[in-house]
This record gives structure tokens, C-alpha cells and sequence, in this order.
């Protein structure tokens, strides 16, 4: 007997497809309810300009419009100067290509560009002139365009926000994971972090794409929370104060430093995972923030821990000194930029500037 594959639903892509299937009826109906001729092209933008979030579809619905407009006017002076010779049209549609492609190749959101003016200029005579084509296209562009933003702003709706604050969340808990996993190197685990340090570089990536469609949703009578990107920065510099963690991870602590700190820094690590763990629970407004006591105390102790094997030098060479203190203030610059990130997402719960 054949078992086909299960497919797993994702809510995000079910409320996406929604939105997509109903606004595109909507453009249709439109479009034929104002006699435009090709209205197909109003059900194509509308599929084309929606995204999983609103912010997003602004983006896509302001970029395809004005790529419409650069093809729609290069068109029309392509038309102009063309005339009824095809060797003539040939010629200027060649210039014309050169200059919309060039300028799409350069800003990637005019890459409609070249097919609106070549629509245009080659436009049939029986069925528009090249003015009458170019009007007819934008309002084509134009109507899915202002549709598409219409259901993502009603159907179903999804701020790029909460998307953002998904990413911020799952870097958060990348981040606890590759402190736990650079502890272990230091004792000696040999571990790689290069797949995790991946993975977070792709996941900040993603939120500093999904920090520019949130601020398009604050435009106008869209305003919505503070600007959330205080919050990635913050993310971002405790994902650096790792880095400086996994360079002094290269080489595992020697037996003296280890015996001299392996308690101290079992409790630092373990302090800082599970303030990340929770403010990661934060971030998704699963929980309340908490505060960073324990990890100050793991901190302070993690200190006066160097600051003794420092007192009683020993045979210690300068590397082990140098290594014991890249901990410690590796440890003090990620419990710094934890205590930034909940003080953000304070402000980001309206709470002032409360200090932790």
C-alpha cells in the first residue's frame, strides 16, 4: 500500500494564501467592474505584491508601481520616436532595453521596468495608443497594487513586527545555545561553532530585512510600536561578545585556570542561558522580563575568581592570565547587552526607561 507523505499546515502560509486567493477575486472583480481590458494584470500584481507581512506588501506594492512608472514613461518616448518603421522601432527598443535593464540591474525594486516600457512601445495601434497603453498599465498596476495592500491590511492581517520579534526570539536562543556549546569547548568538548554562528548570521540577516517592512507599517496612519531596531542591535552585540567567547574557547583551560574558575563559570553560563531563555520568552510576549540578578552575582563571582588567580600568580603563563580574563570580560559584556535588551523591550512595552 502507498503512504503519501503528510504535509504539514503552517498557520503564517494558510493566513498568506488566504489573503492572496481573496484579494486576487477582489482585483478581478475590479478590474472588470472598470472595464479595463487586461485586468489580468491587476490580479497578477495582487499576487505578486503580497507578502507575509504588511509591511512587506507596501514594499512590493511601491516597488512594482514604480518600476510601472519608469517602463510606462521610456515607453512612451520609445513609442514617440520609434515611428512605423520596424527597423526604426528595433533601434530605439534597443536603446530603450539598454537603459530600463541597466537601471533594473541597479536597483533591483525597477526591475519591472523593462517589460512595462516594452509593453508600451510595442503596444497594437488597433487596440491603444502608446499614451493610452501606458495609462491603462499603471492603473492595472495600480488597482492590484492598492488591493493587495487593502487585504493585508484586513484579511487576516500580519505585522511584520511579530515576525520580527520571532527572529529576535530564535537568535536569542541560538545565542544560549552557543554560550552552552563554547563553555564545553573550554572544558575541552571540542566542539564547532561554526553551524551555530550560521545560523544566527542568517537569522539577524532575515530580521534586518523584517526591520525595514516594519518601519513602513509605522508610515502615516499605520503607526504602530516604538521602532524595533534597538532590539536587533542589542541581539546582535551579545552575538558578538560570543565571537570574542569562541576565540578564547580555541584552546581548552588548563588545569589550574580550570580548577581556579570551573565553578564560577559553570554558574556564569548557566545564569546567562537561562537569562537569554527568558528574555526570549519575552520577546514573543510569552512571559514578563524578570530581572538579571542571578547573572550579575555569577558575574561578580566570575570576577573576583579572575582577579584571585591573578593574586596568586603561580606558574601561570601569559597566555592562561590572558585567556582567564577574555572570560571574564566576555561574561561582563554579555550580561551589559542583556541588561540593553530587556531595558528595549521595556521601552517597547511602554514602560519608560526603568532600569534593571
Amino acid at each position: 500500500m502507498i503512504r503519501l507523505p503528510r504535509i504539514a499546515l503552517d498557520p503564517i502560509h494558510l493566513r498568506q494564501a488566504a489573503r492572496a486567493a481573496i484579494a486576487a477575486v477582489v482585483a478581478y472583480a475590479l478590474a472588470d467592474a472598470l472595464g479595463l481590458s487586461k485586468g489580468y494584470w491587476s490580479v497578477l500584481t495582487t499576487v505578486i505584491v503580497m507578502q507575509a507581512s504588511l509591511g512587506a506588501t507596501l514594499g512590493a506594492a511601491f516597488d512594482r508601481l514604480l518600476g510601472t512608472l519608469l517602463g510606462a514613461v521610456l515607453g512612451i518616448g520609445g513609442a514617440m520616436l520609434s515611428g512605423p518603421s520596424p527597423i526604426r522601432t528595433g533601434a530605439v527598443l534597443l536603446v530603450v532595453m539598454l537603459v530600463t535593464v541597466y537601471i533594473g540591474a541597479r536597483k533591483p525594486n525597477l526591475r519591472l521596468g523593462p517589460v512595462s516600457a516594452a509593453i508600451v512601445m510595442l503596444a497594437d495601434p488597433t487596440h491603444a495608443d502608446p499614451l493610452g497603453a501606458a495609462f491603462q498599465r499603471v492603473s492595472e498596476i495600480g488597482l492590484g497594487g492598492v488591493v493587495g495592500v487593502l487585504a493585508a491590511l484586513l484579511v487576516l492581517p500580519a505585522r511584520a513586527g511579530d515576525h520580527l520579534r520571532d527572529s529576535a526570539a530564535e537568535a536569542l536562543g541560538d545565542c544560549a545555545a552557543l554560550l552552552t556549546l563554547l563553555a564545553g569547548r573550554l572544558g575541552g568538548s571540542g566542539a564547532d561553532p561554526a553551524a551555530l554562528n550560521l545560523r544566527l548570521r542568517k537569522t539577524l540577516a532575515k530580521a534586518d530585512t523584517q526591520i525595514g517592512e516594519a518601519r513602513r507599517e509605522r508610515v502615516g496612519t499605520l503607526i504602530g510600536p516604538a521602532d524595533p531596531a534597538p532590539i536587533i542591535r542589542s541581539v546582535r552585540r551579545l552575538w558578538h561578545s560570543e565571537i570574542i567567547l569562541g576565540r578564547a574557547s580555541e584552546a581548552p583551560l588548563s588545569a589550574p585556570v580550570k580548577a581556579a574558575l570551573g565553578a564560577t563559570l559553570d554558574q556564569a553560563v548557566t545564569a546567562a542561558t537561562k537569562r537569554m531563555t527568558a528574555l526570549a520568552a519575552a520577546v514573543e510576549a510569552k512571559a514578563t522580563l524578570g530581572d538579571g540578578a542571578a547573572l550579575d552575582h555569577a558575574v561578580a563571582a566570575l570576577q573576583s575568581s579572575v582577579d584571585a588567580l591573578r593574586g596568586a600568580g603561580g606558574d601561570l603563563d601569559g597566555h592562561e592570565f590572558g585567556q582567564a580574563f577574555a572570560i571574564a570580560f566576555t561574561f561582563a559584556q554579555i550580561r551589559d547587552n542583556l541588561a540593553d535588551l530587556a531595558e528595549r523591550l521595556r521601552e517597547q512595552a511602554g514602560e519608560g526607561a526603568a532600569k534593571e
